[in-house]
């Protein structure tokens, strides 16, 4: 027996080299680290205040693959969101709650599964010049509930941005364009609708345009309501500048959040027109303005808004910058708007107020 034992060993090696050599596989650790000094004026006086995330959420995270040979590869992605400024964990205390998924890629396209983007999201924030995040940023506008609480003017994004118990497929470009399809379990006995989510994305990228659309449909758990969400859009580059123009409506008839009202009406679309603008290899500027239309049941008046945001990026190597951004919000007719940023509310707004906000901070990759 003790002689043989070598001859295992040495035979487990062999095998052990073979499957490296046939399976290739990598994890790479991943993040980013942002944090900003807030300066904001919403009608209750001066509001100053360091947070992190300013233009993208602070996360760290592991990205694996696998090479199962024949063109196949499996991939995943688990992400922690935290905040640099306290260091808590964000997304409601989920450790991984940006993105917890697993999948495989090969030449007919990508399946994975798990806690992830859906495909509107993705068209979405591809038609913002903002890319979601500063006081410019599509998602980052703000309003006061009646109980006093705060929630993005989307809702959709603010309860299916990221979609659990999800299944994706994507497609591999071809001429251009790229498809993505997902569908979420609800999980709800006796209803496969209840709890489910459906989404869809096209997205077409040649030369120097850029177009994206997309569609996403949720169902609460109840079955009582629905948020709808769609989007279409896209950018142009000539020479140093790139030009956005989106359109996106999000609809939500649940009552669970939106409003005291079960069964009322909350709607909302943003109208955009951007600019990035490459002065140097190393700073950038950035400007849009929002059109911001609320279609919701039960308003006294229209409560329509502009945003009007301008933003600096200034690049001190490729992986640290150094931002800085001013955005404004007309209130009237009773609305509370207010600015945030990439994963921070604004400041609760006064009933017919200008929302100033001046946003400083500095973002580093690993």
């Amino acid at each position: 027996m003790k002689n043989r034992l070598p001859a295992v060993m040495v035979g487990l090696a062999i095998q052990g080299f073979a499957c490296a050599a046939h399976a290739q596989s990598s994890v790479t650790l991943f993040g980013v680290i942002d944090t900003a000094i807030d300066i904001s004026k919403q009608g209750n006086g001066l509001l100053v205040r360091e947070l992190s995330g300013g233009t993208m959420g602070s996360r760290w995270g592991l990205q694996g693959n696998e090479d199962l040979g024949g063109g196949w590869a499996t991939i995943f992605t688990v992400e922690d969101g935290f905040g640099i400024n306290n260091g808590a964990i964000q997304q409601g205390g989920v450790f991984f709650g940006r993105q917890a998924w697993v999948g495989l890629r090969g030449t007919p396209g990508t399946f994975t599964a798990g806690r992830q983007y859906s495909p509107e999201f993705w068209a979405f924030a591809s038609n913002d010049a903002f890319n979601g995040g500063l006081a410019g940023g599509l998602p980052n506008i703000w309003r006061v509930l009646p109980n006093g609480s705060q929630i993005d003017v989307l809702n959709a994004y603010a309860v299916t941005a990221r979609t659990n118990n999800s299944v994706v497929y994507t497609s591999p470009v071809i001429y251009g364009v790229t498809l993505r399809a997902m569908y979420a379990f609800g999980g709800v006995a006796g209803s496969m609708r209840d709890g489910s989510t459906m989404s869809f994305s096209a997205n077409y990228s040649g030369g120097a345009l850029a177009l994206n659309a997309g569609y996403l449909k949720s169902v609460n758990t109840a079955g009582s309501g629905e948020w709808i969400a769609w989007s279409a859009g896209g950018n142009y580059t000539f020479g140093p500048a790139r030009v956005f123009v989106a359109y996106t409506r999000d609809t939500d008839t649940t009552g669970d959040i939106a409003t005291t009202t079960p069964g009322s009406k909350v709607q909302f679309s943003l109208a955009n027109i951007g600019l990035q603008y490459q002065i140097s290899p190393y700073l950038q500027a950035i400007a849009q303005v929002t059109r911001l239309i609320d279609t919701s049941d039960g308003l006294a008046a229209s409560q329509n808004a502009y945003v009007e945001a301008v933003g600096l990026n200034y690049s001190l190597s490729k992986r640290t910058s150094f931002y800085a951004s001013y955005g404004q919000v007309q209130n009237k007719h009773g609305s509370t708007y207010s600015l945030g940023g990439a994963v921070y509310t604004g400041g609760i707004a006064a009933p017919d107020a200008t929302g100033r906000s001046i946003q400083i901070g500095m973002r580093t990759l690993f």
